[in-house]
């Protein structure tokens, strides 16, 4: 009877550890998470970055007036093609004309005066050589002399400012261009520095933009700005502009205000169709060859390093470094740490940890271990 009670609480025990065992094996399986999975592939892509750009003219000039008066000849017309030193514009000269014939009397009337003495001092010299005067009076004639030379310079001035206060009513454009807008018509009065229009020149334009201090730097180790990159246009209203751009530096340091250096993207704009002031976005762009490619989501970082979670052949995660060497919309570029065909948790990380074992989420939620 003993031996029987013995052997009942032995068996009662076994099943005791028997349940036990199981149900930590049932919660270690309901523990184990089930995680969507990416496999890492290797292509060729193309590595774009966006830019915000201010289109400008090759050259874009302000026409003011320089002197006052009543415009009397408008030659061009709005939007007209015109040629380097073709008239533009005449402003009414006669009040000038007027003040250089008396600046010019001036000046001849000077001009005699001058004559008449270098004659004195001359014969000043000639009687005080002969003993017939004194010195005093040769001083004196000198004097007259540096006066009349004086009072010459000063009509000489004269007209010449006249003359070239003439000139600047006769308008000419400066280089080969477009005429903008014409606020003032023939006959209106206009005032010293009055805008009269603009000139710009279209067959080439430079788009201006701003790349940030972080993006320079990876661009530059990436070798984006280097050779010749892809660039397109992209005008307002989604429009992509059929020419493509040169890149040109624009300033050489980054402004400390704004943490950014700026670049220019020229492009040929035979038909005159970008307009000074115009916006747009860039799209500078670099093909890359068989580069590794995994979704930014399945990345994270510790301590400004990135991992990812790699799935072993035992069905456990790794936590793996990566290096970045480029993004992509959604997508990084990967240097190191991984392979090809490597398989990595593509989301969820946040709630993984070193060495946990994993299902994997397969097409229509379903798992497998």
């Amino acid at each position: 009877m003993k031996h029987f009670k013995i052997h009942r609480l032995l068996c009662a025990i076994a099943l005791l550890l028997l349940f036990s065992c199981g149900d930590k094996a049932k919660r270690r399986k309901e523990n184990i998470k089930t995680v969507p999975v990416y496999k890492v592939i290797q292509k060729d892509t193309l590595v774009s970055n966006r830019f915000v750009a201010d289109i400008q003219a090759k050259n874009n000039v302000e026409i003011h007036a320089r002197v006052a008066g009543l415009l009397e000849k408008v030659f061009v017309r709005e939007g007209q093609k015109v040629k380097k030193g073709q008239p533009l514009f005449k402003i009414g000269d006669a009040e000038l004309q007027i003040q250089f014939l008396k600046a010019d009397a001036v000046y001849k009337n000077m001009l005699a005066e001058k004559h008449i003495a270098a004659v004195e001092l001359e014969q000043a010299q000639t009687l005080f050589d002969k003993k017939v005067i004194a010195d005093k009076e040769v001083e004196l004639a000198k004097a007259r002399h540096d006066a009349a030379n004086a009072k010459l310079a000063h009509a000489a001035a004269e007209k010449k400012a006249i003359s070239q206060q003439l000139s600047f009513t006769n308008i000419n454009a400066p280089f080969d261009g477009t005429v903008d807008r014409l606020p003032y018509k023939e006959g209106s009065l206009v005032n010293n520095g009055a805008l009269l229009t603009n000139i710009s020149q279209l067959e080439d334009v430079y788009a201006y933009f701003s790349i940030p201090e972080n993006i320079y730097f990876q661009m530059m180790k990436e070798k984006s700005l280097s050779g010749k990159p892809d660039i397109q246009l992209i005008l307002p209203g989604g429009m992509v502009y059929a020419q493509k751009g040169e890149l040109r530096t624009a300033d050489g340091d980054i402004d400390r205000q704004t943490g950014s250096i700026q670049y220019k993207a020229k492009f040929s704009n035979p038909n005159g169709f970008i307009k000074h002031g115009t916006s747009g976005k860039l799209i500078i762009s670099e093909p890359r060859k068989d580069v590794l490619l995994i979704p930014q989501k399945a990345v994270f970082s510790i301590q400004d390093k990135q991992f990812v979670f790699l799935l072993t052949k035992n069905g456990t995660v790794k936590m793996t470094n990566v290096s970045l060497a480029g993004t992509l919309d959604g997508i990084y570029i990967i240097s190191k740490g991984l392979k090809r065909d490597d398989v990595i948790v593509q989301e969820g990380t946040q709630s993984l940890k070193d060495g946990d074992k994993v299902n994997i989420k397969e097409d229509g939620g379903k798992s497998r271990s």
